[in-house]
């Protein structure tokens, strides 16, 4: 059962980026700037700044398009499951992960600026257990994805 829904979501993800070329075009201004915003509030209270991966950068815009396509907001995705499952199913490999969404924030400053305001946003963006950062934008939601 396992292996036919491992090629069932292979086959879901494949459709989703011929849908979407973009998803897979490398890392946006957009996501860029949310990446280094995040990196300068970390410079600012003396932690290691992430290092910042176009590869989590475009997984994680698969999250954002999915919720977006799905009309949901939530951590857990109808389509992947935990964001844990979802970053396994796409490849992503770690030994700690972290991930914060958004939604209805155009700009990369106001989502930072609104991820900073929240205590478990906040501790996600500032834990030294995260060595790499990708953050996908899509239609209105943001998805960052943070792994160690």
């Amino acid at each position: 059962m396992r292996k036919i829904t491992s090629i069932v979501l292979t086959l879901i993800l494949a459709a989703t980026l011929m849908t979407y070329p973009a998803l897979a075009a490398g890392i946006t201004a957009k996501e860029q700037a949310a990446c280094s915003l995040v990196n300068d509030q970390r410079a600012a209270l003396g932690l290691q700044t992430l290092t910042v991966s176009s590869t989590l950068s475009d997984k994680a815009r698969i999250k954002a398009q999915d919720m977006a396509e799905n009309r949901y907001f939530s951590h857990n995705s109808p389509t992947y499951g935990s964001p844990f499952t979802m970053m396994r199913q796409l490849g992503i490999t770690y030994r700690s992960a972290g991930e914060n969404i958004a939604m209805g924030y155009t700009t990369a400053a106001d989502v930072v600026e609104a991820w900073m305001a929240s205590p478990s946003h906040r501790d996600n963006l500032l834990s030294e257990r995260y060595t790499t950062v990708g953050v996908g934008y899509a239609e209105g939601y943001w998805a960052q994805w943070l792994i160690g």
